[in-house]
C-alpha cells in the first residue's frame, strides 16, 4: 500500500539536518569519464585526451562536470527496492521525483580520485494546489576526493505529489 501524504511529510520532516555519506571503493576512472561523455553527447576532448586536457593547464583528463553528481554507480553496497543505497535512509521511502538540481563545481574531478560523498537534507516544504498537494525535499550533497578537497556541491529537489483530497 503507498504511503499516505501524512506518512511521507512526516517521515521526510524527520530526516531534516541528518547526514549520510560514502566513500567510492575505487578510483572513478578514466572510462566513467568517456562513457558519460558519449552518454551526455558532450565530444569535449578535455575529458578523453590527455593531451588536450594538458593543453589548458589540468594535470590529467578530467570528467564531465555533472558526472561527479552521478555518483551511485561507484556504491559498494547493497541497494533498496527503489535503487537506492541502504545507507541513503532518507531515500528509504521511495516515491519521489526530481524536480531540479543546483550545481556549484570547485576543482576538476580526474580519474585517480576516489570520491566520498555527504548528503544531508536542508529542507522539507508544502505547496497546494486545487488538484495537486506536493511535498519538496531539498538535499545538499557535497562530493570530496581523497584529499579532502570540495569537488562539487549539489542542492537536489525532489518531489512527492499527491492528489489534493489525499492529503489527509
Amino acid at each position: 500500500m503507498p504511503a499516505s501524504y501524512q506518512q511521507v511529510l512526516r517521515h521526510l520532516l524527520a530526516t531534516v539536518g541528518k547526514e549520510t555519506g560514502y566513500t567510492a571503493p575505487e578510483e572513478i576512472g578514466r572510462a566513467a569519464f568517456r562513457f558519460y561523455s558519449m552518454a551526455v553527447q558532450d565530444a569535449n576532448p578535455i575529458y578523453v585526451n590527455q593531451a588536450a586536457a594538458k593543453a589548458v593547464g589540468l594535470r590529467d583528463v578530467a570528467a564531465p562536470p555533472t558526472l561527479v553528481c552521478e555518483t551511485h554507480q561507484l556504491i559498494n553496497e547493497d541497494m533498496n527496492e527503489q535503487g537506492y543505497p541502504t545507507s541513503m535512509a532518507h531515500d528509504a521511502l521511495g516515491g519521489l521525483l526530481r524536480a531540479g538540481n543546483s550545481y556549484e563545481f570547485f576543482q576538476p574531478v580526474h580519474p585517480d580520485d576516489v570520491i566520498t560523498v555527504k548528503s544531508k537534507v536542508i529542507k522539507v516544504s508544502e505547496k497546494a494546489s486545487r488538484t495537486n498537494r506536493l511535498i519538496f525535499r531539498d538535499t545538499e550533497i557535497s562530493y570530496y576526493n581523497q584529499h579532502g578537497q570540495l569537488l562539487a556541491k549539489n542542492i537536489e529537489t525532489m518531489v512527492a505529489r499527491f492528489p489534493a483530497e489525499a492529503s489527509s
